[in-house]
């Protein structure tokens, strides 16, 4: 045992030394509430992850079992939200989805999958039939989730993801994007966000649609994939599942996986203009929201949510064959 206790709700905790490693006293706890609901389980093996989580510490067992532990007391519906929208729409998809079970108000369970991240660098240096299996792939998700008959999901408890905003919601959270975002902006970035912008201020029609169920945050590390041939192995990540704009779901892969991507999905999954327009704004829009939050942080010198994020766009990956007006150039 460590030489540090800690207090957490009136229990003495002390740091701990299991493999090598020194666990922080919200990892015991964890551990502690694991061996107490699973004495059976083998803790000889446990990876405590606690960045990759939005609103969620993780533990993997053995490879075996994923432990989500909520961050904070108001994620807790996230854990919730996910393990609702899984517990539906299994029936309706083909890909082997997480069988997520609440074991406590704040601690779900699933089976470990195995898998690896949709990495678009991996994606785009693999040839073009492996892309075009990848997309349809995708597109077969999609058409599945968002074909889900609207009136049977609502007689779940699910509700709308937490990105379903109506056309007042956008002007007003464009507003508040200015305002908090622009003292730190160039003229050139200003003006950049106005033409982002300005076509859905505009255009009153411009977030007409339809609601479906949507993921909410299909982001390439949600698609994971075998790495031997890089076939889809599941989908995770839904804490943001709900009732939404299925442009939104097209938006998180156009916006890290970039449009060339979409297109080839676009041979499998139906995506009109009006869509395509949507998923472009919500792309284009998604960094600013992330730099809102950060300037939020600054304000309350609360940096405690604060990641690095990255994007693929279409960007092609080091190494990748120089193409000259479309031509790829002969070697000499």
């Amino acid at each position: 045992m460590g030489d540090s206790p800690a207090v957490w709700r009136g229990t003495v905790l002390h740091s701990c030394v299991k493999g090598g490693t020194v666990l922080h006293y919200s990892e015991l706890k964890y551990l502690e509430l694991i061996k107490s609901r699973y004495p059976q389980l083998d803790l000889s093996k446990i990876e405590f992850n606690k960045t990759d989580g939005s609103y969620s510490d993780i533990a993997v067992v053995n490879n075996e079992v994923v432990f989500k532990f909520a961050k904070y007391d108001w994620s807790a519906v996230y854990l919730h939200n996910e393990a609702e929208v899984l517990g539906f729409i299994r029936n309706f998809i083909a890909l082997p989805l997480p069988d997520v079970e609440i074991v406590d108000q704040n601690v779900t369970k699933r089976e470990y999958i195995k898998g690896s991240p949709l990495y678009s660098n991996v994606l785009l240096k693999s040839d073009k039939s492996t892309q075009d299996t990848v997309a349809r792939e995708i597109a077969v998700f999609l058409e599945q989730l968002h074909s889900i008959p609207v009136k049977k999901a609502k007689n779940t408890r699910i509700g709308d993801s937490r990105m379903n905003l109506g056309r007042e919601e956008w002007l007003a959270e464009i507003e508040t994007l200015e305002r908090k975002i622009f003292p730190y902006c160039t003229g050139y970035v200003k003006e950049y966000f106005r033409q982002i912008t300005q076509p859905a201020v505009d255009n009153e029609e411009f977030f007409n649609f339809q609601p479906v169920l949507i993921h909410g945050e299909l982001v390439p590390c949600h698609i994971l994939v075998n790495n031997a041939a890089l076939g889809i192995s599941s989908i995770i990540g839904f804490s943001n599942a709900g009732f939404g704009d299925p442009a939104y779901d097209i938006a998180m892969i156009l916006d890290h996986l970039g449009e060339g991507f979409v297109r080839r999905i676009g041979r499998y999954y139906p995506i009109t203009a009006e869509c395509m327009d949507r998923a472009r704004f919500y792309a284009y829009i998604s960094s600013f929201m992330w730099y809102r939050d950060v300037c939020d942080m600054i304000t309350t010198r609360d940096f405690s949510r604060f990641q690095i994020q990255v994007k693929g766009r279409d960007i092609s990956p080091i190494g990748a064959p120089v193409m000259v007006g479309g031509i790829k150039p002969s070697k000499k």
